[in-house]
């Protein structure tokens, strides 16, 4: 009688075992899968990263050509207006 309650424990333990096993991977699997969504996101964080740094100096290229040209503008502005005063 002891022997059949022995062997119906050492079952439960290899089927307790055998969940906990299971778990364990499903866990890990979650896991990695979170962590290569993350990485992805990393990727493309510094993809858009570097886009949105060449856009901004490009911009920062073109609004310093801009103020450039309306300085000599003004230049040229004044200089006529001066012309035009000593007429």
């Amino acid at each position: 009688m002891f022997e059949k309650y022995f062997v119906f424990w050492i079952i439960q333990a290899f089927i307790l075992l055998f969940g906990v096993a299971i778990g364990h991977s499903f866990l890990l699997f979650r896991l990695r899968r979170e962590e290569n969504h993350r990485r992805e996101l990393e990727l493309t964080l510094l993809e858009k990263r570097t886009d949105v740094l060449r856009q901004g100096r490009k911009v920062a290229q073109d609004l310093e050509e801009a103020l450039y040209r309306a300085k000599v503008q003004q230049e040229i502005d004044d200089i006529i207006r001066k012309d035009q005063g000593q007429l």
